[in-house]
């Protein structure tokens, strides 16, 4: 963490890997009232991110170990102490928002750089883990210091970090300017005891000491099935789906430390996986067992899977890039200036201050970098990717000059709530037409994606709740039901004070109904209900930790509430 204040202007270089590949540039321009990224003619980047699996990705391991390792014995002062730099994410980190990939990029951006710099690998750039390909935690991560579990090095205790930290975090807070000080506030963060009571057991729990510091084991390192859904390869075709930033993205915010929701990429590969490795086990019978690791918290950055995890999700994200580009659409959010809002939504999403980032010498940034859209390319990270899980949507090279498209707008389905029932917490019925219904649920069909707004109560983090589609209520809903959908997860600690939307895919469960009852049962002529239902109502602790994730009785006796449904069709 540092002291500065932000200033305007982007500070970003196009990158290769946000070029079209082959071929001329695209026209600099704006399509439908949207910013189109300005891309220059492809060069080859300095660095690459390889696939961890690769031989190249395994060597980047042993480099990224090595300066973990000096890193833990940094001084606690010191900007890149392990533990000193992943507390900037636990104070800035943005999530359920459209900063969500812009922020991390810039997070993990820079701290490659320090990796770089303390490895002595000037080759060096993070590998990334393609779950999606091979949906378990690699077996490196588990060696030596990347064990956060079982390496010596990492602090032991809670008392041990608040004895360590709590000086370093005084002294912090002494040297924030006016405006860090006013992002702090955003999040309840006044002075340092707010945040250690946030990181302790009874805040947080964000810490988690050895040997509960990751959650996924040697003798279980793939996923629970929820999360094998959230990463497969349906997944991630329709969370590349959307035509426009907000829609791939996250939904919009007045600024990035507030949650309004989660697009498919965010709330389901993202969060699961992070909630997974955490701790976090749903069985097939949906009994959820809140277990222990850093992964689950907005420490997260404590355990070294997370770099490889955001690595991925970068590169997700330039996946959609290169999509709308070969398509002509755009990559950036709208730019459109109005009374209300006078710099537009491009101009507002590109002024959002970042003001804890530091360069490889641990120094503040330039106003011009403390910016999100300092960010919006790879730009003078200078990096590119070995092609991973998601190609297939890119579109091939076409010669000659490429014009702007207009990003064909989405069909757009409003539901009609229903009353909740013994069964549900609430449901909705879509009047979809059967022909698109049926389309849906064939293979390459169009995909159906639903956004669900949803109230929910202050401590709903520890409570999963299951969408299904057009399944009786006096039929039982399991994780391998054909109708089911999947589950919305929380991430982190952040209080949630106001309606969360979550988009979910929902074709390819039309699909397995299709396949299961035949394709009448699962598009009748009345389309589409979907219902947000609890697939067990008592969580499980794990016997070996006293962390319970759950809201603590006579905290709140709100139920969650679905607010409206809306189904798109891409």
């Amino acid at each position: 963490m540092t002291q500065d204040s932000a200033g305007p202007g982007p500070f970003s270089a196009p990158s290769r890997r946000d070029l079209m590949a082959g071929g001329a540039a695209v026209v600099g321009a704006m399509a439908a009232g949207q910013a189109l990224a300005q891309p220059a003619a492809p060069t080859k980047a300095r660095w690459r991110r390889w696939n961890v699996a690769s031989p190249e990705g395994k060597r980047a391991l042993a480099s990224y170990a090595r300066a973990i390792d000096i890193m833990l014995k940094l001084p606690p002062e010191h900007p890149y102490n392990w533990y000193n730099h992943a507390l900037t994410h636990t104070v800035d980190c943005p999530h359920g928002n459209w900063w969500f990939v812009v922020w991390h990029r810039g997070y993990v951006g820079w701290f490659e750089q320090v990796v770089r710099k303390l490895s002595g690998d000037n080759s060096f750039a993070f590998p990334y883990w393609d779950w999606t390909a091979s949906p378990q935690v690699p077996a490196e991560m588990f060696q030596g210091v990347l064990n956060p579990s079982t390496y010596p090095g990492y602090i032991q205790s809670l008392d041990a970090f608040n004895r360590t930290f709590g000086p370093v975090l005084e002294k912090f807070w002494a040297g924030l300017s006016n405006d860090q000080n006013q992002q702090l506030l955003i999040r309840g963060l006044r002075f340092p005891a707010d945040l250690l009571f946030d990181i302790g057991p009874k805040g947080g729990p964000m810490f988690f000491a050895p040997p509960n510091s990751r959650g996924s084991t040697p003798q279980r390192p793939g996923f629970d099935d929820v999360t094998n859904r959230a990463v497969s390869s349906w997944m991630l075709d329709n969370a590349l789906a959307p035509r426009d930033f907000i829609g791939f993205a996250s939904p919009k915010s007045q600024f990035h430390s507030s949650i309004t929701g989660f697009g498919v990429m965010e709330g389901q590969p993202h969060n699961k996986v992070h909630n997974c490795v955490g701790g976090i086990w749903t069985d097939p019978n949906g009994n959820t067992t809140f277990g222990d690791g850093f992964m689950q918290s907005n420490l997260s950055p404590v355990d070294p899977l997370f770099f490889l995890h955001h690595a991925n999700i970068d590169r997700i994200w330039d996946v959609w890039t290169r999509k709308q580009q070969g398509y002509g659409y755009p990559t950036l959010p709208d730019d459109n200036p109005n009374y209300l809002n006078p710099r537009g939504d491009l101009g507002q999403w590109r002024a959002e201050p970042f003001l804890f980032f530091r360069d490889s010498d641990g120094k503040p940034l330039p106003a011009a970098q403390q910016v999100a859209g300092a960010y919006e390319t790879i730009g003078a990270f200078d990096y590119d990717y070995q092609p991973g899980s998601g190609e297939n949507v890119v579109p091939p090279p076409r010669p000659g000059r490429l014009k702007a498209a207009v990003a064909a707008k989405p069909q757009l389905f409003a539901g009609k709530l229903k009353a909740p029932t013994p069964a549900s917490l609430a449901s909705g019925d879509v009047a979809v037409p059967q022909a698109l219904l049926s389309q849906a649920a064939k293979t390459g069909g169009p995909k159906l994606l639903a956004t669900l707004t949803v109230e929910l109560p202050p401590f709903e983090h520890g409570h999963d709740l299951a969408v299904v589609v057009n399944t009786p209520e006096s039929e039982a809903v399991g994780v391998n039901s054909p109708g089911f959908v999947t589950t919305l997860s929380m991430f982190g600690q952040h209080l949630v004070t106001r309606p969360v939307t979550f988009t979910v895919p929902i074709s390819p469960p039309l699909a397995k109904l299709a396949t299961a009852k035949g394709l009448t049962a699962a598009a009748p002529s009345t389309g589409l209900n979907i219902r947000l239902v609890r697939l067990k109502p008592r969580l499980l602790s794990n016997a070996n930790t006293p962390h319970d994730h759950g809201a603590p009785s006579g905290a709140t006796r709100a139920e969650p509430e679905l607010l409206g449904v809306e189904v798109h069709a891409y």
